[in-house]
């Protein structure tokens, strides 16, 4: 019994990050539960309540090797369906919507790296994690964390701060932004369609092998784990391992066997999935408190700087409204609620669209983001 309850925490946390993001799925597709409740807010939801009621249950060495090894095995295969070829196609409204959300980001964000160099301890380090952030949602952000060698604690924190602000705003997007808008935007005009696409077949291999994009993955996450060994000598470097995934799994989405691999975005969000539980497990918010309120402040500042310009320039470039909120959406919070936004304005058209351009912005997301982060430190000598 002695060696059992020795072996508990382990045990706990191990089968919690594997195994609750099942039964978050589950609740996930309940109509009962509100949809602002997603899969990652429930897992975040569940890690922290655990990490703080009952810390003593928790292995935190094992937590912390869930979470990078979740990130590592994810983020190629939300990467795999990027099709970059087909995005860049994307030509017009969208696409500049996009990027001048993008532009928004980088320049709020470093306002706020600016405003806050004095108060903010690792402001650099935030300031890229905000960047990765607004770009292509929570898994930049994540990957971004791991890159930049990020206090654990600060992933949860400024999580946290955005489901306070980033939830208000979906809410808003949902409701009420779309008629306001529309007092200084135009309304969308839908394209002439000249041509008509087809889907090419799923290759053979990816009908038979289920499980084939786990497996790819896991071999792109080996390889770069071992370039970044043979390189470094050593394992501390993991901004390298996060570009050499990235790359190297966008060089493997332009094969189509790949970039239509079955369930990859998927089993993908599993892993992410773990990355949060882990994550949340290890938060001790009587520890953090003290840190909470200043990157609330930091994370809000952004967030709306990002909004604000990005309509500004909207207005500038005069781009219509359903484009601007369904690029936002894209921008900030990835492709899981894309249809939520073209649903509720109604303009089923940009479904499609805004969920390639998430899917970019996922892509893009990780080199901005770790890219601004150095820029700050270097900057201002953080």
């Amino acid at each position: 019994m002695q060696e059992m309850m020795t072996y508990f925490p382990l045990i706990f946390t191990a089968i919690s990050a594997i195994g609750f993001p099942w039964l978050a799925r589950i609740l996930a597709r309940n109509p009962l539960v509100p949809n602002f409740f997603s899969t990652v807010v429930l897992c975040y939801a569940f890690g922290i309540i655990m990490g703080n009621v009952v810390p003593q249950w928790v292995h935190q060495a094992t937590a912390d090797q869930l979470a990078g090894a979740g990130m590592i095995i994810a983020l190629p295969m939300l990467l795999f369906e990027t099709k970059i070829k087909e995005n860049w196609r994307l030509a017009g409204s969208g696409l500049l919507s996009f990027g001048l959300c993008a532009v928004a980001g980088l320049l709020s964000t470093a306002l706020a790296a600016f405003i806050f160099r004095n108060t903010q301890e690792h402001g650099w380090q935030v300031a890229g994690m905000l960047t990765g952030l607004f770009t292509g949602g929570t898994p930049n952000m994540q990957a971004i964390a791991l890159a930049v060698d990020a206090p654990s604690d600060y992933v949860v924190l400024i999580q946290a701060a955005d489901i306070v602000g980033g939830g208000a705003y979906l809410f808003l997007l949902m409701t009420v932004i779309h008629p306001l808008l529309g007092y200084f935007l135009p309304d969308f005009q839908p394209p002439t369609l000249t041509e008509t696409t087809t889907t090419a077949p799923l290759p053979p291999l990816a009908r038979r092998w289920y499980l084939l994009p786990t497996l790819l993955s896991l071999l792109v996450g080996g390889v770069s784990v071992g370039l970044t060994l043979l390189f470094m000598g050593n394992l501390s470097n993991t901004t390298l391992t996060i570009l050499l995934l990235t790359s190297i799994s966008l060089l493997l989405s332009f094969h189509p066997r790949v970039s239509q691999l079955r369930q990859s975005y998927e089993q993908g969000e599993y892993f992410l999935l773990i990355f949060c539980v882990a994550l949340g497990l290890m938060a001790n918010f009587r520890e953090m408190l003290g840190e909470g309120l200043p990157l609330l402040a930091f994370t809000t500042l952004a967030l709306l700087g990002t909004i604000l310009l990005h309509w500004l320039f909207a207005r500038w470039f005069k781009i219509d409204r359903d484009t601007v909120m369904v690029s936002s959406a894209a921008a900030i919070y990835g492709p899981a609620f894309i249809a939520q936004i073209t649903t509720a304005i109604p303009n089923h058209r940009l479904l499609a669209p805004g969920i390639a351009l998430s899917l970019l912005g996922l892509a893009l997301g990780n080199y901005l983001g770790i890219g601004v982060a150095y820029l700050a430190k270097w900057l201002l000598g953080m």
